[in-house]
């Protein structure tokens, strides 16, 4: 009896193995392929009136100002980017020249012959912001004058600036009546870096 038994279970197995092969059963094939994940384009340009927008441009330039004098400074930012930039700093780097000879009255009183003085006379009456029919002052300049506002931060929106709109930004600047003859024949060198976070 044990002798058939195994003889039994031998063939048995057999079986199991020769059927395994003959077995039948369905399959399917799913595939994706070529699945991409991309970032979108952050960027900001300047322009003086709008119509044209650069990465690196010279905004102004005022000359001949005697103390007194306002000048107004206008220029724009836009989002050229198609992600939305939620904050927008400036910092303004002055840097004070001697531009050329001084004159007899500014040698008298001006005891720095190769850095300047006018950056310290030329004062930020006001800075505005314009975002669509939306506007607003930035008051921390107010008052300051360029040489006290040289490597600060200025915010100048934490509104979001959406795909394709445009901040206007002025900035109306005085020459101090107060400024003497220390500034005559004296240059300023402004360079702003705008700075823009998502």
């Amino acid at each position: 009896m044990k002798r058939a038994w195994i003889v039994a279970a031998g063939i048995l197995a057999a079986l199991l193995v020769l059927a395994g092969p003959a077995k039948s059963f369905f399959t399917d094939v799913a595939l994706s392929q070529n699945n991409e994940i991309s970032s979108g384009k952050f960027d900001i340009a300047i322009s003086r009136d709008g119509s044209r927008f650069y990465n690196d441009l010279k905004l102004f330039e005022f000359s001949n100002l005697k103390p007194g004098d306002e000048r107004t400074l206008t220029f724009y930012i836009k989002n050229r980017g198609d992600t939305d930039v939620s904050r927008l700093t400036m910092v303004l780097h002055v840097s004070d020249l001697e531009d050329g000879s001084m004159s007899p009255a500014e040698k008298a009183v001006d005891n720095t012959t190769d850095v300047g003085e006018l950056s310290e006379y030329l004062i930020v009456k006001e800075l505005k912001v314009y975002l669509g029919d939306d506007s607003w002052t930035v008051d921390s300049v107010k008052g300051k004058s360029l040489r006290e506002l040289s490597g600060e931060g200025i915010g100048l929106s934490d509104k979001p600036l959406k795909e394709g709109e445009v901040l206007r930004i002025s900035m109306i600047m005085k020459f101090s009546e107060k400024a003497g003859n220390a500034c005559q024949t004296d240059r300023v060198v402004v360079d702003m870096k705008l700075s823009a976070e998502q």
